[in-house]
């Protein structure tokens, strides 16, 4: 895609390891869609050499599996002025690398976290529980209505900035 992305949508987890695989699983929902401004990445796990690229996007949304949530997700924001409990190369998580970004390179991106609620992690198992099926459909729907919603505002507010400049 050409010029500044908007929004970066990052999944990560393995699909090898059932409910883990969520992350990558709503990405490539979402890639379906072919919506603007948008950029998808999908990985395993996090990678320190992901702060670099975070910069360029005016937001990026970590997208993860988790046990830790109440089903069937939960999506938070990150505050500006955070401080990661750890710096880890091997396994980094989101507030580390928005920390690395912001600190390493200016990077004023807008960070949140959509955690999907699931409940198998077994090792090669390629496929969804039914429980994390119905909230991975109901993440979905919920991310599907933000980033649609981001993107009309973002259309407005570029067509009042045209308006301006030709007045």
């Amino acid at each position: 895609m050409a010029g500044r992305e908007r929004i970066l949508l990052l999944g990560y987890g393995n699909p090898a390891r059932g409910d883990d695989g969520l992350g990558p699983a709503l990405i490539e929902r979402i890639d379906a869609l072919a919506l603007h401004n948008l950029e998808t990445r999908v990985d395993y796990q996090l990678c320190v050499e992901d702060a670099m690229d975070i910069g360029h996007f005016e937001q990026v949304i970590f997208v993860d599996a988790s046990l830790d949530v109440k089903p069937p997700y939960l999506h938070f924001t990150l505050p500006e002025s955070l401080t990661p409990n750890r710096l880890d190369t091997h396994s980094i998580s989101p507030e580390a690398l928005i920390h690395l970004a912001r600190t390493l390179f200016g990077a004023r991106t807008r960070a949140s976290i959509l955690a999907i609620r699931g409940y198998e992690f077994e090792p090669f198992c390629e496929s969804l529980s039914a429980q994390a099926e119905l909230n991975l459909s109901a993440a979905f729907t919920y991310l599907t209505e933000l980033l649609r919603e981001r993107m009309e505002v973002d259309a407005e507010l570029k067509e009042r900035s045209h308006l301006c400049n030709r007045m």
